[in-house]
């Protein structure tokens, strides 16, 4: 894993609204961003997550809770972001890389809680 930021691209999968946007760009400074989530969904208790194919090749971190076997067609992944608990899907062998960092994020009872774990062992 690299650091230099022309060799990252994050696929945010969230259905933002552009203000929102904004913010998610501010905060990953120069890293590049493609925001791929469906609006639409706002307000629905589920949202469907997809890494676009043109850009699984190039996809370093996901946010979204995207297809188990997607995480596997991304060769670069190195970071997942969850928006839910119940992660157990991703930790199987072969689905991200070695070294890959999973967390996840989620609202428990009005408090915000999070987790990473790094290929199977959790740390808070």
């Amino acid at each position: 894993m690299g650091i230099w930021n022309d060799r990252k691209l994050i696929v945010n999968c969230l259905p933002l609204t552009e203000s929102e946007r904004a913010q998610f760009i501010r905060a990953a400074k120069d890293i590049p961003q493609e925001f791929v989530g469906d609006s639409t969904q706002r307000g629905s208790m589920s949202w469907t997550a997809a890494v676009p194919e043109e850009l699984k090749a190039k996809a370093t971190a996901v946010i979204g809770n995207i297809a188990p076997e997607e995480c596997a067609q991304c060769p670069k992944l190195e970071w997942l972001q969850t928006w839910s608990a119940g992660v157990d899907k991703y930790q199987r062998p072969g689905i991200l890389q070695p070294g890959s960092m999973l967390r996840v994020e989620f609202t428990l009872i009005g408090r915000r809680t999070g987790m990473q774990a790094r290929r199977g062992s959790a740390v808070r």
